[in-house]
């Protein structure tokens, strides 16, 4: 009998009994790592990096133990869809393969069943079949009825916790165990049989160590309510009045639907939010839910812990809470009314009367602006961006929101400051916080007073279903212009942001040439200048021909510059406010010459995701293909680019990988785990930096002189012929709280 690992984290608390069902069912001995103690938090170091939220590394922490405990094989399910109609966390997707590359685990002993039911909906059945055919069953009959037998498990598990039990209650009540009872906590707790209390977190960090018992504590003072206990249609059903709620990802999407729920009908007197440190969707979850709780008028207490959050501090917070919080009016129904407005317009300014606000990533701006003053509309410009930019958008952030927010909100407030009345944003849920980001600034920024409408792009595709929202919003933006005016203005808008990122990609070249530092840049901000002004197709061409003259007059020297490939999140790779400038930085260092590569740009994407260019699509198969032994689930973002991009540098000449990502960027966070393995694998140097409000350019320029130094020694090695024993190689990372 075969005996199957499985840990006690992550989806183990969601789909567990399904888990335990199917492989029963087949014979195999299942084995669960034990509850989590402070031997676990010990194991966490197992975790390659730091940046992950306490449940992956908790995870680790158990896929180790069970490492120890000499299991046969593992069985980590890709879990990216439960339901058609939305994604699981990044970090959940990507999973599997960081406990895989990063423990060592041989594929051979990794049982991996792939649930994907949003985009290969007919193909998870087959998967668990392969997974029966390794543990030796291959009938097709028994391999159903296993599935059977796994899904009526975990029918019942869920009727268990709509019963009023917790998640460990009900796992407990289907292995046939009793629950123990809970200790006594407080002795100044007061039971109040009146008093109904929700409590809303994950479950594997509600009923992880790590959770402190949080149920069992309020328990003391009331009725406790958690998630688990609201029915799946009610959540789905509350959580859909939220403009595409139903995209949300799934296990924070009935998180949600609970909370809604029983603020909506009055259902519980006070609110308490469980969420772990640096947890990318609860930064999202957490606005709508303070939005809910202030218009029901329902006492909110955030709480937030990692592995080293103190009981102690934790226990004084919730006492004060529950001392001091008044109860709630049950017979009052209080809707928030925000949460039910769209971000697509549906009754605005006059064209006449709009001034359009536009946001950037890199120059990005240059080229929407165009556009729209091709239509006749009003641009309002923004100012230079800078530390008042940052400063702007930190007073409104959530805490654990991603930097690309945090500047983008700041510009917003810049732009209102000077007249806007219509900010722009693009829009597209799926693993990705970016797709939440509209919605999010909305809600912020009318909470802090301003009035304004924000219009949001969508991708036009699926034609069927898609192109008559974007063409609404496509024709309020432009004024109401006619469709013909609307395209030859993007014509020309997009003939600027084509030679923007080409006249980049010549200035990153040429700087690794000139004689003169710093002569590439300035031509280049004189072309930037000119493409600005110019209002016709001949000051374009004339901008672009000036241009290229210029960087060929300036003075060159022979050298054999490093080449550097630079991947990562792709606002940080483009933003220069949030890199420090660091292409600029790694560019032009006295001294040295480094010719820095990247890929990702304004027009490649577009050309990519809009165009379909088949030379771009050839290429991003290239590039995921090479990311395929590290990451073999998409999470999102440009993690697989990023993770493919690192492994192709070494024969594609690179020296050395430069791997931008914002703090608590979830789909870099999984990319950033497996690159420590690439990296050796590959011997290829990887320089991580992790950008936030707190980064210094001080910091980043002396760690990029440390890592130029480093690849220039490696090739003077090289080249020599000696043997490079000894020799740093793999990834070295700069964290953000590393403040200069």
């Amino acid at each position: 009998m075969p005996r199957v690992g499985i840990p006690r984290a992550f989806s183990y608390y969601y789909f567990y009994p399904f888990y335990r069902g199917f492989l029963e069912a087949l014979g195999a001995e299942v084995v669960v790592s034990p509850r989590s103690s402070r031997r676990t938090l010990d194991l966490m170091q197992a975790c390659p990096t730091d940046e992950p939220c306490v449940s992956v590394k908790l995870c680790f922490a158990h896929t180790s133990w069970l490492q120890s405990a000499g299991v046969d094989f593992f069985f980590l399910p890709y879990m990216v869809s439960v339901d058609p109609a939305n994604y699981l966390c990044p970090k959940m997707i990507g999973m599997t393969d960081m406990l895989r590359v990063g423990l060592g685990l041989p594929d051979a002993r990794v049982l991996a069943p792939t649930v994907d039911r949003k985009d290969r909906p007919g193909q998870w059945e087959r998967t668990f079949t392969e997974v029966a055919a390794r543990l030796g069953v291959g009938d097709p009959a028994r391999v159903r009825a296993a599935l059977e037998a796994a899904g009526a498990e975990q029918a019942r598990f869920r009727r268990l916790c709509r019963e009023g039990l917790t998640v460990p209650e009900a796992i407990a009540r289907l292995e046939g165990r009793e629950v123990p009872r809970p200790r006594r906590y407080s002795a100044r707790a007061r039971p109040d049989p009146g008093l109904r209390i929700g409590v809303a977190g994950h479950a594997y960090i509600l009923y992880d160590l790590i959770g402190h018992d949080l149920v069992n504590r309020l328990r003391e003072y009331g009725r406790v309510f958690t998630a688990e206990m609201v029915d799946d249609e009610t959540a789905a059903r509350e959580v859909a009045t939220l403009f595409e709620g139903e995209k949300m990802w799934y296990i924070e999407g009935h998180l949600l639907g609970a909370v809604f729920h029983w603020l909506r009908n009055c259902l519980v007197d006070r609110l308490v939010l469980l969420e772990a440190f640096e947890c990318g969707p609860m930064s999202i979850v957490e606005n709508f839910v303070q939005e809910e709780a202030d218009a029901s008028g329902i006492p909110l207490l955030i709480l937030t812990v990692d592995e080293q959050t103190g009981e102690a501090g934790l226990v004084t917070r919730l006492e004060a809470f529950m001392d001091t919080s008044p109860r709630a009016d049950s017979r009052t129904l209080r809707v928030s009314p925000l949460l039910h407005t769209t971000v697509f317009p549906q009754r605005g300014p006059e064209p006449r009367q709009l001034r359009a606000g536009v946001v950037t990533m890199g120059s990005l701006e240059v080229g929407v602006r165009a556009i729209l003053q091709e239509c006749g509309v009003e641009v309002v410009r923004l100012p230079h961006l800078g530390k008042e930019t940052v400063e702007l958008g930190k007073e409104l952030a959530p805490e654990f929101i991603c930097f690309p927010m945090v500047t983008l909100l700041g510009e917003m407030r810049q732009l209102l400051a000077r007249g806007a009345n219509m900010l722009l944003m693009v829009m597209g849920k799926g693993k990705c916080r970016l797709g939440w980001y509209a919605q999010v600034q909305e809600l912020l920024l009318r909470r802090y007073g301003y009035q304004f409408e924000m219009p949001a792009f969508n991708s036009p595709f699926p034609l069927r279903t898609n192109w008559g929202p974007f063409a609404h919003v496509v024709k309020h933006v432009a004024g109401g212009a006619s469709w013909p005016r609307i395209i030859r203005a993007f014509r020309f808008g997009w003939r600027k942001v084509v030679l923007m990122d080409e006249g980049e990609r010549l200035l990153q070249r040429w700087r690794a040439f000139e004689d003169e530092r710093g002569a590439a840049d300035r031509a280049y901000g004189r072309f930037l200048a000119a493409l600005d002004r110019a209002d016709s197709y001949r000051d374009i061409n004339r901008a672009w021909q000036h241009y290229r003259e210029e960087l060929e007059g300036i003075p060159t020297r022979d050298t054999d510059p490093l080449h550097v490939r630079a991947v990562g999140e792709i606002y940080v790779l483009l933003e220069p406010l949030v890199n420090k400038d660091l292409e600029k930085i790694v560019g032009t260092r006295v001294g040295q010459r480094v010719w820095v590569h990247r890929e990702l740009c304004a027009s490649d994407w577009f050309r990519l995701h809009v165009f379909c260019d088949r030379r771009l699509r050839r290429r991003e198969e290239y590039v995921r293909h090479a990311a395929s032994p590290y990451l073999r689930e998409l999470v999102g973002g440009h993690g697989a680019e990023s993770v493919g991009g690192a492994v192709l540098a070494p024969r594609e000449g690179m020296d050395g990988v430069l791997h931008l990502m914002p703090f608590t960027c979830m789909p870099e966070i999984v990319a950033q785990n497996v690159l420590v393995r690439a990296a050796d694998e590959h011997d290829v140097p990887i320089l991580t930096f992790i950008m936030s409000e707190q980064t210094g350019e001080a910091g980043v320029i002396t760690r990029v002189e440390a890592f130029l130094d480093l690849l220039e020694e490696r090739r003077r090695v090289r080249r020599s012929g000696r043997a490079t024993v000894g020799m740093p190689t793999g990834r070295l990372e700069w964290r953000a709280d590393e403040v200069s």
